[in-house]
């Protein structure tokens, strides 16, 4: 299930909103169903739902931040229908976002129908995709970032899809193959005290419709939760 969080307001934003994002759809899904924000919270593997950047159709980017005009959204989505429905409950229980001193009022929620899906989908994200690995140095093991342009980035980004399949589903599904993007932008984020260096991309993808389907759902890469790896299909 995808949903479109429209928003109404002015204001200047930071570069690094995610975590205030996350904390955002952690909370309006507490106030709907305090079980089911918990169960989240606390797991350790797979959250399971993902959200776009802000997007804004009047909007100046300078050193101090991002400025928005008047309006503005973003888009959650998640293969577990309950958590977008508790979501759009609890926010809507409380429509206002505050990012940093700027204050956002929830104007309308909309749920987004789901494209079909075969074996050739091409996908561009609506936030930049982390695809990372462990690296020995020092003797020790450290993890990186990886980039389009390193093999290991594709193989990462089929063996994460494959796991969140056998996860959510408890069935292994791994026919699919992720080709060289046709565009690239890379986007470094911080969250915390982390920075990420994460990737816009128009991608295409051919295998099993029902792992499209979940890259769809829950996107691309890790770090889905915060922020990370939406996509959309591009016909």
């Amino acid at each position: 299930m995808r949903a479109k969080i429209s928003l109404q307001g002015s204001g200047l934003l930071p570069f690094n909103y995610n975590i205030t994002l996350t904390g955002v759809i952690y909370s309006s899904i507490k106030r709907a169903d305090p079980d089911l924000a918990y169960s989240l919270h606390s797991s350790k593997g797979f959250k399971f739902f993902t959200f776009s950047e802000l997007k804004a159709p009047k909007r100046k980017v300078s050193e101090k931040g991002i400025f928005i005009k008047n309006k503005a959204y973003f888009l959650v989505s998640s293969p577990k229908n309950e958590i977008i429905s508790s979501f759009i409950s609890g926010l809507l229980e409380k429509p206002e976002i505050k990012i940093a001193k700027t204050k956002l009022m929830v104007e309308n929620d909309e749920i987004l129908k789901a494209p079909q899906f075969n074996s050739i989908t091409t996908f561009s994200t609506l936030s930049p995709v982390v695809v990372r690995t462990a690296k020995e140095e020092n003797g020790k093991l450290k993890t990186i970032d990886l980039l389009p342009n390193e093999e290991k980035f594709y193989e990462n980004l089929k063996k994460n899809l494959v796991r969140k399949y056998e996860t959510l589903y408890n069935e292994k599904r791994d026919n699919i193959d992720f080709e060289k993007p046709l565009s690239t932008k890379p986007k470094r984020i911080r969250i915390k005290n982390t920075y990420h260096r994460a990737t816009h991309m128009v991608i295409k993808a051919r295998g099993d419709s029902e792992l499209l389907k979940l890259a769809y759902e829950t996107g691309l890469g890790e770090k889905n939760s915060m922020g990370f790896g939406m996509v959309k299909v591009v016909r």
